[in-house]
């Protein structure tokens, strides 16, 4: 048995894995539906608010509660990046390296921490610029994820 791979899924991801009527829903629900057997998570907590959050705005809360009880299921303690004072100051570089915003800098920086490969649907103003970053972590958009 292979080990798993270590991604760090934007929160867009495991939202339009959860929401029928996005674009690339199916795809992104596949992915998720890949965790824990071939992929575990390294995720910033902020995950915990922009999908649930997301989701309790666009569908109520029960929806987002259930959401929460998954996102504890798929993300281990031990790669939850807590956002505190270290972890933020040690992100926002990333917003003037590659002209990305704060919240993606949370997830980019968990990202490289792990050595995680990251992936999103946000194509033009996060995968883009840091597609070819120095880091030495992949990144995709999730219709290119191989898996």
């Amino acid at each position: 048995m292979k080990a798993a791979k270590i991604l760090t899924l934007d929160s867009n991801v495991l939202v339009a894995g959860l929401k029928a009527d996005e674009p690339y829903s199916k795809k992104c629900f596949e992915l998720v539906e890949e965790v824990p057997e071939s992929f575990v998570l390294s995720e910033p907590a902020v995950v915990y608010q922009e999908v649930c959050g997301t989701l309790a705005r666009r569908l109520g809360k029960d929806m987002a509660d259930r959401a929460r009880r998954q996102l504890d299921l798929m993300i281990s303690p031990a790669l939850l990046a807590n956002c505190d004072r270290e972890f933020c100051t040690s992100s926002y570089g990333y917003c003037g390296d590659y002209g990305i915003y704060a919240i993606d800098a949370l997830y980019l920086n968990a990202a490289i921490r792990r050595g995680a490969v990251l992936v999103s649907l946000d194509k033009e103003d996060f995968v883009d610029k840091v597609k070819f970053n120095h880091a030495g972590i992949e990144v995709y958009h999730v219709s290119d994820f191989p898996y």
